[in-house]
This record gives C-alpha cells, structure tokens and sequence, in this order.
C-alpha cells in the first residue's frame, strides 16, 4: 500500500508488533521497508543500517540481516553499480553459512543486477547454487536471481545450465525457481521462445510445465496473440496436473492486459468451473489483466468468487 512513498509510519507506531515477529516473519516484515522506499537510494543506509546488525537488543536475528539485504536490493533495483555489486559480494563474505542470510542476499542481488546480463553477477549466483545443493532455502533464492539478471536475454548457455540443474535437483522449491527463471529468460521473446516453452510442456515434471505457463505469459505479455492465449487456454483444460491449470489461466492476465476488456470475456466460463484452482486462476488473471481499471465486467466475475 505504501510502496514508493518512504511513509514507513505504520512500522515505527508498531514497532511492538514488528519486534514480536519471529523468523521468516521477521524477514517479511524488515524487507517490507525495502518496497516503501523503493528508489530512495539516498536514505537506504540510514534506513537498513540498524538491522544489518541483526536488529536490537534480544531481537538480534540474521532473518533481519538477510530482510535488509532484500530491502536494499528492493531500494536500488534495477540500479547497478560496482558500489552496489561490491556490497552484496561482502554480503556473501559476512553470510557464511546462514541459510537465511545467503537467501537474503542473493535476491538483493539479483535485483539490483536485473536485465544486466552481467555474466559475473550470474556466475557468482550459479556457484552459490551449486555450491548449496542441498539447501533448498539458499538454491531458491539463487535460481531466481539467474533469472532476474538474465531477464529477457533468451541466453542458450543459461537455458541449459538452468535445465540440466532442475533435472538433478531433488528440492521443489528449486526446480520451481529456476522453472520461473527459464520464463524470466524469455521476457518479450515472443516466437523466439516457442522452442523453449515447447520443452518445457513436454517434461514430466509438473513444475517445470508451470515454469512453461509463466513463460507462455512472459514471452508473449502484452502481445494478445491469440495462438499463445488458446496455448494457455488448452493447458487450463487438458494438464493433469491442478498448479499447472492455475498458471496457465493466471497468464491470460499477461498476455491480454493491453485490452482488458478481453480479460474477463475469456476466462469467464473457467470462473464457473468445478475445479477451485480454475477459479483462482481466473480470479488472477483478471487481477493482472484489468489491474488499476475498475472495469465493471471484471468485478462481476470476481464478486460470486468472493463468497467461493
């Protein structure tokens, strides 16, 4: 609600009920400052400081450390700089083995980094990955992170190091992330994709098709291409697998979001169906695809799904 505005008033008036926020509630709650003052560059130190140190007193916790440092990444996103690379490189140094603060780290990174295409950054990123097969707190964060820097770079070499790994992995969270990053990979590809996404829908892993969906959404976002919307809408109906009906309905909102009146025509009949994942997707997809319209064809279909 606050995003962009450095109105961070409601935490300071209930710092009690920050403070009383435990593990990865903790991380919630401290990166969340990251999103209120995104682009405040100026003030990121003087915000974050305190909680590098792991917060105050009794609360010291490294959920806080690793919360500042996706809050800082949240600040300075998309704002690349040897500055900002060489502190989430210390970052690494000071993490050690701390799961939670490697986590935190590592999306700090690859935000700041996103689009850069800075084969450092992804490398530094692939070995923590690698380096940390079996955690899959520290692999989740990492995979994401390749996506975001390679974002639409369709980068082959990436692709396959990005496959081979979600074969060998045993972690959901991870194949699930570096499912996602093949998507980011490919944003505004368009047909460039279809190789790719075709790859993807063909794997027996159900997560790795729901990585397929995404990338369907983000090849195509914006595009409205019909071939691509009746990909989506045949997956909805014919996958085995619930995660990927939801995905494949969520990413109509994608593709279609540059005519929203579109939006609700089309999902219209998966809103009434049988299958709740359906719904949901449908709920989604006209949330993306008519997001900040008001348009009235949009809350007739979510108003029957509020009482769902």
């Amino acid at each position: 609600m606050n995003a962009y505005t450095t109105n961070d008033a409601f935490l300071r008036d209930n710092l009690g009920w920050a403070e009383s926020a435990t593990n990865w509630n903790r991380f919630m709650v401290i990166s969340s400052l990251g999103m209120i003052h995104q682009g405040n560059k100026s003030k990121a130190d003087e915000i974050l400081t305190p909680y590098f140190a792991g917060g105050a007193g009794p609360n010291n916790s490294p959920y806080c450390t690793a919360g500042a440092y996706y809050a800082y990444g949240l600040i300075h996103a998309n704002y690349f700089t040897p500055e900002t690379n060489e502190f989430f490189m210390n970052g690494y140094k000071n993490a050690g083995q701390v799961e939670s603060v490697q986590h935190g780290v590592s999306l700090g990174l690859g935000l700041v980094a996103m689009a850069t295409k800075n084969t450092e950054v992804y490398e530094q990123l692939k070995n923590t990955l690698y380096a940390n097969a079996d955690s899959a707190t520290i692999g989740e964060a990492a995979a994401y992170s390749m996506g975001m820097v390679m974002l639409g770079s369709a980068d082959e070499r990436a692709i396959e190091e990005m496959m081979t790994h979600a074969a060998d992995s045993q972690h959901e969270k991870i194949i699930r992330a570096l499912s996602i990053s093949l998507a980011l990979l490919m944003q505004g590809r368009e047909e460039q994709a279809d190789c790719l996404i075709e790859q993807m829908t063909r794997s027996k892993d159900a997560i790795m098709r729901q990585g397929a969906m995404y990338a369907i959404g983000c090849a195509y976002a914006g595009t409205m291409n019909s071939q691509a919307t009746q990909k989506l809408l045949k997956f909805a109906v014919s996958d085995v697998n619930d995660d990927v009906k939801r995905a494949a309905v969520t990413n109509v909102g994608f593709l279609l979001f540059r005519k929203p009146t579109l939006v609700p025509e089309t999902v219209k009949h998966l809103a009434d169906s049988h299958n709740p994942h359906l719904r949901y997707g449908a709920a989604m997809a006209v949330g993306i695809g008519c997001s900040g319209t008001g348009l009235n064809e949009a809350l007739r279909l979510l108003a029957p799904l509020t009482n769902d």
